[in-house]
């Protein structure tokens, strides 16, 4: 029989070490040091009280972490990440870790519970499966770091930048729940862009992204979260190809660039980055349960 503690009843060294053991022999490297696993629980807005650690009597087996945040009038849960020590694999732990996760959102409320898994990560997405998560979709991660080619956008659009809270009061902006990571209020830095018809006087699509700066300022780097062009429009790719050219920089080959779980039913966007010569560096699958109302 197992038994849990949150992780504000452990330090977060103790918390490390179970984070860095659970993962071991993963399919990506996702060990962290101790400055790293704060900052991810910060910047992520993670809660150490609603994530927890499983026991086998004395001996922590497991760890999952936890956010919980309101998404357009809807309580959601994200898990940020669930790993069991090696030893323990297929003995229920992983099991025990969601049941027990998913009794602490019903209390706080939660109505939707969201994760992503790696997509070869067969064992665990049956798991969740049986548990009552579907899938909803597949996410992208993609990258490209050389020079980019883009015709001439369509004089027709023009262009405005905001704040990353901005994105709520566009009356095109999509309120479907997204993956975790994408959603504005956890993005620093992050800014806006919004296309528009001047002709038609309207917007017609967005993107958010973060610019990447060394120490002296210096921009290397640029990371997309979330891009659309209205769905009832003839020119969807050009909308694209005209955002992805303002909130990239075509002409630096030495500018990294990279896309965070972009989903794969937003087919313009991947179709477009595909034929830029993005590449895909992981597929993660997006998996949804509603636990209460």
């Amino acid at each position: 029989m197992y038994t849990f503690k949150r992780l504000n009843e452990l330090t977060f060294n103790e918390s490390l070490q179970i984070w860095n053991e659970g993962f071991k022999g993963y399919f990506v490297d996702v060990s962290m040091t101790l400055d790293a696993f704060i900052a991810r629980i910060v910047k992520e807005n993670l809660s150490i009280s609603k994530s927890i650690v499983a026991y086998d009597g004395n001996k922590p087996v497991g760890i999952l972490l936890n956010g919980i945040q309101e998404i357009n009038g809807v309580k959601t849960a994200w898990n940020g990440g669930t790993a069991v020590v090696p030893e323990y694999r297929g003995k229920g732990v992983g099991r025990f870790l969601v049941e027990t996760s998913e009794a602490i959102n019903r209390e706080e409320g939660v109505e939707v519970a969201t994760l992503e898994a790696i997509r070869e990560n067969t064992p665990a997405i049956e798991l969740y499966q049986k548990m009552g998560y579907e899938v909803a979709d597949s996410l992208l991660w993609m990258s490209h770091e050389d020079s980019l080619a883009f015709e001439e956008a369509d004089p027709s659009f023009s262009y405005e930048k905001g704040n990353a809270h901005d994105i709520l009061s566009l009356d095109i902006y999509d309120q479907n729940i997204k993956p975790w990571q994408t959603q504005w209020f956890n993005i620093k830095d992050a800014e806006l862009l919004t296309i528009s018809d001047s002709a038609a006087d309207k917007n017609v699509g967005y993107f958010l992204y973060r610019r990447v700066l060394d120490n002296s300022g210096v921009q290397i780097g640029t990371v997309l979260y979330q891009g659309m062009a209205v769905q009832d429009r003839s020119d969807q790719k050009q909308i694209i190809l005209a955002g992805l050219k303002k909130v990239f920089h075509p002409h630096d080959a030495k500018m990294k660039r990279i896309i965070v779980n972009i989903p794969l039913k937003n087919k313009v966007l991947v179709d477009a980055l595909k034929e830029l010569g993005f590449s895909v560096s992981t597929e993660q699958v997006f998996m949804m349960k509603r636990i209460g109302s």
